[in-house]
């Protein structure tokens, strides 16, 4: 005899299954793109991901803390109406500028929140494709050294 919670419980687990997008795919840019990887600069990496590092300021809204007291933890949220097929977040902190890369897929709504790490000081640059064009947002994110907050 089953009881309600598990009747429960296996209800919302198929109803889980069942919103699962019937067509996930994703791209390893680490094994197709490995230069983008280990680039230096962020202009560098930009090239190697997206073939071309001419981009138009605007139509991305980036949100990232204008000084972060922990640099091992700083949130970094972007949101966009455009229909971009891939973003990727940047940053020139760090030895290796590429961060992350999403493949978007078709309808989806772009609202991530992401956490990064920064060495020190740096700006942090997310780049959209979409319709054959790069779009870009960029913000300097102050590191303050042992949380003294200045």
């Amino acid at each position: 005899m089953i009881n309600r919670r598990n009747f429960l419980g296996l209800g919302l687990g198929a109803v889980a299954v069942a919103v699962i997008p019937g067509k996930l795919s994703a791209i390893d840019f680490r094994e197709t793109k490995p230069k983008a990887w280990t680039a230096t600069k962020v202009d560098e990496a930009v090239k190697e991901l997206f073939g071309t590092t001419a981009t138009t300021e605007g139509s991305i809204k980036l949100n990232a803390p204008d000084i972060a007291e922990n640099g091992a933890v700083i949130p970094v949220s972007f949101e966009t109406d455009l229909k971009a097929t891939k973003i990727a977040v940047f940053q020139d902190a760090n030895p290796e500028s590429a961060v992350a890369v999403f493949t978007i897929p078709e309808n989806a709504v772009i609202d991530y929140a992401i956490r990064i790490k920064l060495a020190k000081t740096g700006t942090v640059t997310v780049i959209a494709e979409a319709d054959g064009k790069l779009y870009s947002a960029s913000k300097l994110v102050k590191v303050t050294i042992g949380g003294c907050g200045g």
